[in-house]
């Protein structure tokens, strides 16, 4: 190749990265995360996208909706000049994690409860939401209580923490799991298990799906914080979503997000932003 020829390309590299900047609104740190992915011109997300209400993708315009993808597209919006410049790759509760600390993905939006023992593996910013873990039962159920549970079979998610704390208040109870939410609805409404633990926020479109046939015990017995995960170490990406977070409350930005994604999840408690 040509020293001019190749000179030239540089130069549009150079100029093509320096638009990209301008276009955000934003410079980065040099080497940080969130350079990085001003650089490549866009953000991949890991999430559900079978969460009504929080990640779906839509069957008609094959495109991803809801609170967790509005946020996302918000974010990919300061760090590239573009909502649209953001990769959605579907994602489990038993690897969302994995994704992230292997780089598959640059974040994972996949209500994601925050905890003390998580932290010790994985990254957190937020809360975005906070959730409390509730129990899915057939419409006409013997079960109307925590204490109910036990002695009945009771299906989870893979991957989750709904096992462990359902056994903190019901003991008796017979876990099993399934690899998604869907699955373990479905196993509860043809009677293979008598109910699912789970999230009230995750629940909630099932239960509106199938009114004549599955109901919520309406009974939250846990406090789950929902975070974007990053990776352990980088604390200063965290702490740059933590202060878009802030700035989509402060703003009324996350509340307008709330009331078009989730108005059938009941009022909005609005989180606070916790760093460390």
């Amino acid at each position: 190749m040509k020293v001019a020829k190749l000179k030239a390309i540089v130069a549009l590299l150079a100029v093509g990265l320096t638009l990209s900047a301008v276009a955000s609104g934003e410079t980065f740190p040099a080497g940080s995360t969130m350079d990085a992915i001003q650089k490549k011109g866009k953000v991949v997300v890991g999430t559900s996208l079978d969460g009504p209400g929080f990640s779906l993708l839509n069957p008609t315009t094959n495109k991803a909706e809801g609170f967790e993808i509005d946020i996302a597209r918000q974010l990919a919006k300061k760090l590239t000049g573009s909502e649209n410049n953001v990769e959605f790759v579907p994602v489990l509760s038993a690897n969302r994690f994995a994704f992230v600390q292997t780089g598959r993905v640059d974040i994972a939006l996949a209500t994601a409860t925050i905890n003390d023992e998580r932290k010790k593996i994985i990254g957190f910013a937020g809360p975005y939401y906070l959730a409390g873990q509730d129990v899915m039962v057939g419409k006409n159920s013997d079960i109307h209580s925590l204490s109910d549970l036990n002695g009945k079979t009771v299906c989870v998610v893979t991957g989750t923490d709904s096992g462990a704390n359902l056994l903190k208040v019901a003991p008796k109870a017979e876990i099993h799991s399934l690899t998604d939410e869907k699955s373990c609805a479905e196993a509860v409404s043809d009677g293979r298990f008598a109910a699912l633990t789970d999230d009230g926020a995750v629940l909630v479109p099932f239960v509106k799906l199938q009114p004549d046939h599955l109901r919520l015990l309406g009974k939250p017995f846990t406090k789950e914080p929902y975070g974007i995960v990053v990776k352990h170490d980088d604390v200063q990406f965290r702490n740059w979503i933590n202060g878009e977070l802030e700035a989509m409350i402060k703003s009324g930005q996350w509340q307008s997000m709330y009331d078009r994604d989730l108005k059938d999840f009941g009022e909005a408690q609005v989180p606070t932003i916790e760093r460390y």
